[in-house]
């Protein structure tokens, strides 16, 4: 084995009282990091040779004690670094990993504790739409705990089992469910990968995360007529809920929160330009006809450094930024489902519809599905197919002008 803990006397610190600290030295390619055993002794005290404390030591009533319970904390280190080994994890880790994950065998991280820390760090990195889905998993999970927390080692498949019947029994939608226990899996992985529990407790080697079809979304392009046909108020609500569902469907569907962030400086050369908010994809769209008499409304007189659609008003602050968005999502649909009504819609009409539309009217046009995974950013093979090469920019926009003329 190429990495190695040895018991040493470490001389390059001392006690007031002149003793120095034993430690565990750990080697592990080419670095070296050490953990402290919590015992200090004089060097006149020390065996260097044996690794261990000599006899005459007179701070106990057992030497050998304190050598077996020191030499135990080594044994207790190779065997963690032994089955790192075995799970070819070894090579993967610095020394300081290493050390961590002997330091924390036996971690004070519960379950409720580690996703909060990792919640916060998905909203320090402007996460935002993954620290609410995140944080959506964890309430769920409190609400079936009776907010009582745990440790990773008992989620396991029983409780997995347990969660979802429970979550079936209220009527709730199978997909909904998908979405807890993928995040689940998110927090666990991270857990393993961090030290804090077992891979051999992973709870996911038998269980499969269920998913059903989902309900169909898309309208016509009829509908989507109907939808541009609509004398609608300048400057109402409801008016602008219907130029950001056009916008979306114009642009090969773009998302609500990507479309609150498009500034001026997003549109040049004839082209928007921009990176989806939750995958960091980039997109380039050529922008049509229909969507400059969209932006003809709200471009005039706007900075380079403005957002153009009015849907953030607090700006500057990232998690304001947020809840506008949020805020405004829900006034969006609520406009949405309106305007479904005003064309007699019979299911109600909401943002996603722009997005399910664009790809359906172009399968139906006879768009390639690889074509229609590019335009949508899918890499999913479940979402749509296996394709290589990125389709050349002229080919998608000569099919988003098939889907929406």
């Amino acid at each position: 084995m190429a990495t190695n803990v040895k018991i040493s006397l470490d001389k390059r610190r001392s006690k007031k009282d002149e003793t120095y600290p034993i430690i565990l030295r750990i080697s592990h390619l080419r670095s070296t990091i050490s953990i402290p055993t919590g015992y200090y002794v004089r060097e006149k005290d020390w065996d260097e040779k044996g690794a261990k404390i000599k006899n005459s030591y007179k701070g106990v009533s057992s030497v050998t004690r304190l050598n077996n319970l020191i030499r135990k904390q080594q044994v207790k280190a190779l065997d963690i670094i032994t089955q790192l080994q075995d799970s070819v994890e070894l090579n993967k880790l610095t020394a300081k990993q290493i050390k961590e994950r002997i330091v924390n065998k036996d971690s004070q991280y519960t379950f409720y504790k580690f996703t909060d820390m990792v919640i916060q760090e998905f909203k320090e990195s402007k996460r935002f739409s993954y620290a609410s889905s995140i944080k959506d998993m964890l309430n769920a999970v409190k609400r079936f705990k009776n907010d009582v927390d745990f440790k990773f080692e008992q989620l396991d498949y029983s409780f997995l089992k347990s969660f979802e019947a429970q979550h079936r029994n209220k009527g709730n939608s199978i997909n909904s469910l998908g979405v807890y226990m993928r995040n689940i899996r998110v927090i666990y992985n991270r857990a393993i990968k961090e030290g804090h529990v077992k891979r051999d407790f992973y709870p996911f080697k038998d269980y499969s995360i269920k998913r059903e079809k989902t309900k169909k979304r898309a309208v016509t392009r009829d509908f989507i007529k109907s939808i541009e046909d609509l004398e609608l108020t300048e400057g109402t609500r409801i008016w602008h809920a219907r130029n950001y569902f056009l916008f979306s469907f114009y642009a090969m569907g773009i998302n609500f929160i990507d479309m609150a962030f498009l500034r001026p400086n997003n549109f040049s050369n004839g082209r928007l330009e921009y990176k989806r908010h939750k995958t960091n994809k980039a997109y380039s769209i050529e922008i049509t006809q229909q969507m400059n008499g969209i932006l003809s409304h709200y471009l005039e007189g706007k900075n380079h450094d403005e957002y153009i659609f009015p849907i953030i008003t607090r700006v500057g602050d990232s998690v304001l930024e947020f809840r506008d968005i949020a805020q405004r999502r829900r006034v969006y649909n609520k406009k949405l489902k309106e305007i479904g009504e005003m064309i007699g819609m019979e299911t109600p009409l909401t943002s996603y519809v722009a997005r399910h539309s664009w790809a359906t009217i172009a399968k139906r046009k006879g768009v390639p599905v690889a074509v229609i995974s590019e335009g949508m950013g899918h890499e999913d093979v479940k979402t749509t197919q296996i394709y290589l090469d990125s389709f050349n920019k002229d080919v998608l926009d000569d099919y988003n002008k098939l889907i929406t003329q």
